[in-house]
C-alpha cells in the first residue's frame, strides 16, 4: 500500500479536518493504507518511517499492555467487563489480519491506543478528531477534538518535542507531521488539552508512574 502525502494548506482539504493554529504549522499529512490498520501504520510511518511495519508497532504496543494490563490500562468496571475489554484488547494487538474491515473491535481503539502509544515509545501522542454530522434540518454539524497524551512511565526531554501526531477523520488515521524552524524546534501551535485520565492515573498509580509529571513540559 502506498502512501499518499497532502501539503498543499489552501488546497488540500485534509488540512481542514484539523483544529491547528496556525494551520502553517503543520508541513504536511499522510494518508497510510485504506485496510482499517490505518492507526498502527500511521503509528509505524512516524516511529520506522515505513507503514508496512504496523505489526511490529502492534507487537511492541502489546508488550506494554501485557505488563500494565492490570494498572495503567485496566478498565474501570465490573470483573465481566474488565476480562472481556482485556481479551478484546489483547485480540486486537495479536491480529494481523489486513483489511479487516468486517471487524472495527480490531481497529486502532481512540480510547486506550494513544495512551498506550505514548507509554510504548516514551514520546507524547497527540490525537486529532473530525467530526461531521447531518442534522435532520439538513444542516452539518462539525465537531473538532483533540487531546494530549503523555507519557505516565518514562520520556527523555528531548522527546518532548517530538510528538507523534494522529488524525481521526471519516473513520480513516492520517499521520501528521509538524514543521520545523531552521534550528530544528518544531514551530508554535494551540496545543491540546491533557487528556483527562492522565491525572486518575498518576494519583492511582504513583508506584508505577515516574514522579516527574511529564504534562508540565506542555
Amino acid at each position: 500500500m502506498t502512501v499518499t502525502t497532502y501539503r498543499n494548506i489552501k488546497k488540500d482539504v485534509v488540512f481542514r479536518y484539523l483544529n491547528v493554529e496556525p494551520i502553517t504549522a503543520v508541513a504536511a499529512v499522510h494518508s497510510v493504507g485504506t485496510d482499517r490498520n490505518c492507526g498502527f501504520r500511521a503509528v509505524s510511518f512516524d516511529v520506522y518511517q515505513d507503514q508496512a511495519k504496523w505489526t511490529t508497532v502492534k507487537a511492541d504496543m502489546l508488550k506494554t499492555y501485557l505488563k500494565y494490563k492490570d494498572t495503567l490500562f485496566k478498565v474501570v468496571d465490573t470483573d465481566v467487563v474488565v476480562q472481556f475489554e482485556e481479551q478484546r484488547m489483547i485480540k486486537r494487538l495479536q491480529s494481523t489480519k489486513s483489511p479487516c474491515l468486517d471487524d472495527l473491535h480490531l481497529w486502532f481503539s481512540t480510547f486506550i491506543c494513544p495512551q498506550l502509544v505514548a507509554d510504548t515509545y516514551e514520546r507524547p501522542v497527540i490525537m486529532y478528531c473530525y467530526v461531521e454530522n447531518c442534522l435532520k434540518t439538513g444542516e452539518k454539524r462539525i465537531n473538532y477534538e483533540s487531546q494530549w497524551y503523555v507519557p505516565l512511565i518514562n520520556m527523555q526531554l528531548a522527546d518532548s518535542s517530538k510528538p507523534i501526531t494522529l488524525l481521526l477523520a471519516f473513520s480513516h488515521f492520517y499521520y501528521v507531521e509538524f514543521s520545523h524552524t531552521p534550528k530544528g524546534r518544531m514551530k508554535k501551535f494551540n496545543k491540546p488539552v491533557l487528556n483527562m485520565d492522565h491525572q486518575r492515573l498518576r494519583n492511582d498509580y504513583p508506584n508505577l508512574c515516574n514522579p516527574t509529571d511529564y504534562s508540565v513540559l506542555f
